[in-house]
């Protein structure tokens, strides 16, 4: 058996092939795993499919070979419910279907633009995945798409290369097969705006003016606190954001930001905190009401913050004092 030292405790069956080296399990009890870049100085291109998943592949016929990957600790019984964050290998090229399967407490993953299958049910029960770390040029095609195609939970998705960055929010959506006869004919019933988010691309390009458009069918639907989350992610990093889409971020900041700034006051967000008061969006009404969130959470820092932007007017008039 190979032995590699990293980061981890890892126990890998793997399979060379023409490119490189296919990792075909993986067995962890880490929350944070880092997949090998190389192994035996091949790169590792693709993650067969089972791969993290609580349940193991069937590999009794396959020619494999074991390799240990260790930072000094005991040989691990593999967990996936213990896996919280994965980094995949900088040359994959694929993801096998069901790789994550069952992976319950999942929340980030990051990878490259060489992705570019991603198998499915790669993600099925992994309902906790929260965020994508995707380290391509936002104009160049990327998985992005087959990836988001994979969970309909609310995905914070960022886009880095060299300087360039990108920072979106892709809704939840819901859908259902409704029964219409007795013959059985089933129509399938969409509920919320994320569907039509996923659908902002061309090629496997995310398509930003699109993607901004999309804005309205939030409103429409009144989903106005997730409206607020996507609006503040554009403008934090406003890559390909024209004047027109920019206003209507800033209108909907205005008319909703206030319930964002409570919800980041209650979860001690200082620094999205910041971002949100200097864009002046927010009324007296609205600092009064998220420094009170603040307090009640006791969330000295988010308070402080919101303190020195309301210039003290939030505290004025009170004859009750506070000990945080």
């Amino acid at each position: 058996m190979q032995t590699i030292e990293g980061e981890n405790e890892l126990l890998l069956t793997c399979r060379k092939t023409q490119d490189g080296v296919s990792i075909l399990r993986c067995e962890t009890r880490d929350g944070d795993v880092r997949l090998p870049d190389e192994i035996g100085g091949a790169p590792v291109t693709a993650l067969g499919g089972y791969a993290l998943s609580a349940r193991a592949p069937a590999l009794a016929d396959r020619e494999t070979f074991s390799v240990r990957v260790t930072c000094g600790g005991a040989a691990p019984a593999h967990d996936a419910a213990a896996v919280r964050r994965v980094t995949l290998p900088a040359q994959l090229q694929s993801v096998g279907s069901y790789a994550f399967f069952g992976c319950t407490r999942l929340e980030t993953i990051e990878l490259t633009g060489s992705v570019s299958s991603f198998g499915g049910g790669a993600l099925m029960n992994c309902a906790a995945l929260r965020a994508v770390r995707l380290r391509a040029a936002p104009a160049a095609p990327t998985c992005l798409q087959k990836l988001l195609g994979e969970t309909a939970g609310e995905i914070d998705v960022l886009f880095s290369f060299g300087n360039t960055r990108a920072r979106l929010l892709f809704p939840a959506y819901s859908e259902e097969l409704e029964d219409l006869s007795p013959a059985h004919i089933f129509q399938r019933r969409i509920h919320g705006a994320g569907y039509g988010y996923r659908e902002c691309f061309r090629d496997g390009v995310l398509q930003f003016a699109e993607y901004d458009r999309a804005l309205s069918s939030l409103l429409e639907r009144h989903d106005f606190a997730v409206a607020a989350r996507a609006a503040v992610r554009r403008l934090a990093v406003p890559h390909a954001l024209n004047e027109g889409a920019r206003t209507a971020y800033l209108a909907v900041l205005r008319a909703h930001g206030g319930a964002l700034a409570r919800d980041l006051a209650a979860r001690g967000e200082s620094a999205g905190l910041s971002f949100l008061l200097s864009l002046s969006v927010l009324s007296a009404a609205d600092l009064a009401a998220a420094c009170d969130r603040a307090r009640e959470c006791g969330q000295t820092a988010a308070l402080s913050v919101l303190l020195a932007a309301s210039g003290g007017r939030a505290a004025a008039g009170r004859t009750k004092t506070f000990e945080l």
